[in-house]
Formats: C-alpha cells, structure tokens, sequence
C-alpha cells in the first residue's frame, strides 16, 4: 500500500515497520508539508495516491463527511484512536500490522475511512 504519514504519526520506527511490511510510504518531512493544514495533507494525498494515515481522527473525520458531501473522492483514510492509555493503544508495530491486514482484505480505499483499531493483531506474549 501506498501511505502518506499524517505529521502525528511522522515517525521513523513506524516508517521502517511499514517498510518491513512492504508498503510505500511518504513522510511529509520529505515532501515540504511538515506542519501543513489537514486540509492540505489529504489534498497532497489524494493528488498523489496515497492513503493517508493519521491519529488525528476527530479532524480528519470532518474532512472525510465534507468530502463525501462535496462528491469528492480521496485516496482512503486509515485512522488510529487513541486513549492516551498504553494497553488500549495500538502500538506502531500494531498499526504497520493492522495496515497490512487492511491491504490483505482488499477492501475498497478510494473514498473510504477505515479504523485500524478494529484491525488490532493481539501482541504476542512469552
């Protein structure tokens, strides 16, 4: 999968786990739009192909509602809740694997936001 990071998900443990994985994925720190506006993030993703991955769910949701009323199709939204509480929270590891499964179901991306929360692969424990 094609991803753009979302500046709170910009992190490079998590683009090397998504790399592991197999995906491609842009940082904006490599493109010039660290700090940009949401607005201006999933309009770079979607000009470009790119799914846009992010944390930032209550803002990226509206945008999601204003683009579905305004007939305008992104490149898919995968968002991650967060609780601020460390046995609920995916961790990054958690969120390269959740991706992973999101690709492997095929479910249709264009125009569409999907939970990883949903997607969450129990950790392992020894």
């Amino acid at each position: 999968m094609r991803i753009y990071l979302d500046d709170d998900l910009d992190s490079n443990r998590l683009i090397g786990l998504l790399k592991s994985e197999g995906h491609a994925e842009v940082s904006p720190r490599e493109v010039g739009m660290r700090g940009a506006t949401d607005l201006k993030h999933l309009q770079y993703a979607s000009r470009n192909g790119l799914v846009l991955l992010t944390a930032n769910v209550s803002d990226f949701l509206a945008l999601h509602r204003e683009w579905i009323k305004a007939k305008l199709a992104h490149s898919g939204i995968l968002v991650v809740y967060r609780e601020n509480n460390p046995v609920k929270d995916l961790t990054v590891g958690q969120i390269s694997k959740a991706v992973t499964e999101i690709e492997r179901a095929d479910l249709p991306l264009l125009g569409a936001l999907y939970n990883l929360n949903s997607w969450r692969i129990p950790s392992k424990t020894t």
